[in-house]
């Protein structure tokens, strides 16, 4: 059983004030991660992209100001999340739509070039994920990319001495959180039908995917 959206909403409206200082902190190469997007979408400049779990709207502003041409949709659960992003956003309110979603179920329309996800599916169960990737698969146009970055399940013990991870989870992690090992998202997105998926970037335990679905 999967926490409510309700829930998960409450959790990121209470976070939503701090949570751009707080992610820095959390994962220090935060920026190294947004480079490596932008590194990736300009292989083939998106026409339309998708953001899963927008939050304040930071990736977007940096995907729409790095591809002029370039439209955008942002899905979040948490309204004072989206709230933040309409304001980061608002000189930019015309080549992008901010909705309400679970990405649990997301709710999308239409087709995109590029769907990516910062940091949010690692709130999934594994189930969940595997239905999200295959879905996310059927709005990819062809010869399109999903790029995904979040934090993984290290694949041993001896990974989290090495990474340096408390050895005790804090309340939140055990509540919302449940990470998966990389080489299980890999197996994932292979399954839902992308042609080829990678580890681009990587920093103990936090990572980014990307997957290609293949051309026609």
């Amino acid at each position: 059983m999967t926490d409510t959206p309700k829930g998960v909403g409450e959790h990121f409206d209470d976070w939503a004030p701090s949570y751009d200082a707080q992610i820095r902190e959390m994962v220090p190469r935060y920026e190294e991660i947004h480079e490596t997007l932008l590194a990736l979408l300009a292989l083939r400049p998106p026409n339309r992209f998708l953001d899963l779990g927008a939050g304040t709207g930071y990736t977007l502003r940096r995907v729409l100001e790095a591809f002029p041409s370039t439209v955008a949709v942002g899905l979040d659960v948490s309204t004072e999340m989206l709230g933040r992003a309409r304001e980061r956003l608002a000189d930019l309110a015309d080549r992008v739509e901010l909705r309400s979603s679970d990405i649990g179920s997301p709710e999308i329309e239409g087709s995109f070039d590029a769907i990516v996800s910062i940091l949010a599916v690692h709130h999934l169960y594994a189930d969940e994920k595997r239905h999200l990737f295959s879905r996310i698969w059927e709005h990819i146009e062809p010869g399109g990319i999903m790029v995904l970055a979040d934090y993984f399940r290290p694949a041993s013990d001896r990974l989290s001495e090495l990474y340096h991870l408390p050895k005790e989870p804090d309340p939140h992690e055990v509540e919302h959180d449940h990470p998966d090992t990389a080489a299980e998202h890999i197996a994932w997105l292979i399954a839902a039908g992308f042609a080829a998926v990678d580890v681009v970037w990587k920093y103990d335990d936090v990572g980014v995917l990307v997957a290609w679905r293949a051309e026609r």
